[in-house]
């Protein structure tokens, strides 16, 4: 696994320079050339990446998914691809850079909106069920930025392909979490409509999701309120602010506190037939029982757990979680039936006194009752015979809300360095994958930023970051080429 150069190492670029990113750095897959393309638009700096998801394993090259995202960013920008074929190795991807573009102080400065043209309305069409939120976030960026162009109150962005899969986020995931925190951290209004559910394990199915997309407002504007007011404004007048360009905001996850957890929602997708020649304690199918055993290993769960951390139950719980031992209220969000159990999803949410949301999801991906002929799974705490099918659902449910309480854990860890003083780590206030999304949003907001600042006495603790937050903290450095971006 390549890890990224030294900055001593690198001779110093013009900020138009053509970038040139080694695909199998660090997390090495598909978001690395997702930010990249993000910022090239963006920025206007031409960019390749060679050994495109070198570190896959598998099939490595460029998926149907990123091209679809190469394709449609090229066209809504005006920019030129090459190497955009499905297995490519190495893309690059080359901006159009308007001619009043500028940079100051040795800093990337974002495209002009002067010659950008916008529609309100694109569609991306996928064959298979490539994740649509993946997509979606090679796109997000510019099409905050530029959405003042459209002409329109929002962008409407449909994209077919999938909503529940493995290894991306599931729409459930996106509309509960990720654009609540979005919204939280000063982005602008972010909806979703899920048009159909789309599914890469069991039999295969296309699904849609439609999003709507309100533009940043010009640069100056303070918050979401004033951003979408002063664009409504913008739009019936057409004022020049819209050429002018527009401001990202500044994000700092340490000016923002966890807050206490005051209650949890569950989502729960499975399907309503019953476990084979099992009995399961009075639940009539799958589904019911999933949502039984994830309350009673949620509440048992939480027990174990600082009080400090949530807000005082209310005096009267909800009909949901009646039980005195509740610290707090636990309830369905969304319960759906699904057509097998290979579509068996778990997603927990825990709402915070401030604001935020913290989400761990579960996917199961497989039938549980192996075809006739086959070994099924082992279970090492049954003197390895097969599992049966109750044990592997309820493995499932321990596992998804063990990763949870993970999330909900937080301890602030003393820095061990000497020199560091008084200065201490803790951790954000969001949960791991929610964090790497934030990262490009936190590197462009601090394009407009006063670089003087005064040294905080609390940090924040990397232990907490994933590969592909580390991964996207150094696109982001190369890609902006920007000291005070880390």
């Amino acid at each position: 696994m390549a890890q990224p150069p030294s900055s001593k190492d690198s001779p110093p670029r013009f900020p138009y320079d053509h970038v040139h990113l080694d695909g199998r750095t660090l997390e090495g897959g598909g978001q690395l050339m997702r930010n990249a393309l993000a910022l090239s638009a963006l920025t206007g700096r031409a960019v390749t990446v060679d050994h495109v998801r070198g570190n896959r394993k598998g099939k490595t090259g460029l998926r149907p998914s990123h091209r679809a995202a190469v394709k449609l960013l090229a066209k809504i920008s005006g920019s030129i691809s090459d190497g955009d074929q499905v297995g490519s190795q190495s893309v690059t991807f080359c901006p159009s850079t308007p001619e009043d573009t500028s940079c100051r102080n040795n800093e990337t400065i974002l495209i002009s909106l002067k010659n950008v043209a916008i529609q309100p309305e694109y569609n991306i069409n996928l064959s298979s069920p490539g994740s649509v939120f993946l997509i979606f976030q090679a796109l997000y960026p510019y099409l905050l930025y530029v959405g003042s162009r459209a002409g329109s109150e929002c962008i409407r962005l449909t994209i077919q392909g999938g909503t529940n899969g493995t290894d991306s986020p599931s729409y459930d995931y996106a509309t509960q979490v990720m654009g609540p925190n979005f919204a939280r951290l000063g982005l602008p209004p972010l909806s979703m409509t899920l048009n159909k559910r789309g599914w890469s394990v069991g039999r295969i199915e296309i699904g849609s999701v439609t999003f709507y997309i309100h533009p940043l407002a010009s640069a100056g504007t303070e918050s979401n309120v004033e951003n979408l007011n002063l664009f409504k404004q913008s739009v019936m007048t057409k004022a020049e602010s819209m050429v002018l360009g527009a401001c990202f905001p500044q994000i700092n996850l340490l000016d923002h506190e966890r807050g206490k957890i005051n209650c949890i929602d569950v989502t729960i997708l499975a399907p309503d037939t019953g476990f084979a020649q099992e009995r399961t304690s009075g639940a009539s199918t799958i589904r019911t029982f999933v949502e039984r055993q994830t309350r009673r290993a949620l509440r048992k769960a939480l027990q174990a757990l600082d009080p400090k951390i949530f807000e005082s139950p209310s005096d009267s719980l909800s009909d949901d979680c009646p039980e005195q031992d509740t610290r707090i209220p636990i309830q369905v969000h969304t319960s759906e039936p699904t057509s097998t159990t290979s579509r068996l999803y778990i997603l927990l949410v825990a709402h915070t006194s401030t604001g935020f949301r913290i989400g761990h999801d579960i996917l199961l991906g497989k039938d549980i009752s192996p075809k006739k002929g086959k070994k099924g799974q082992k279970s090492h705490a049954k003197g390895g015979r097969d599992k049966t099918d109750v044990e592997t659902v309820a493995d499932l449910i321990d596992e998804c809300v063990h990763g949870f309480m993970q999330e909900l854990a937080d301890q602030p860890v003393p820095d061990s360095n000497p020199k560091s003083e008084s200065v201490s780590k803790m951790r954000s206030c969001l949960d791991q994958h929610m964090r790497d999304q934030v990262v490009v949003f936190e590197a462009l907001g601090k394009l407009h930023k006063n670089k003087t600042e005064t040294g905080s006495q609390v940090q924040e603790d990397e232990r907490y970051w994933s590969l592909h937050t580390q991964t996207a903290k150094w696109v982001c450095s190369k890609m902006l080429e920007s000291d005070h971006i880390g």
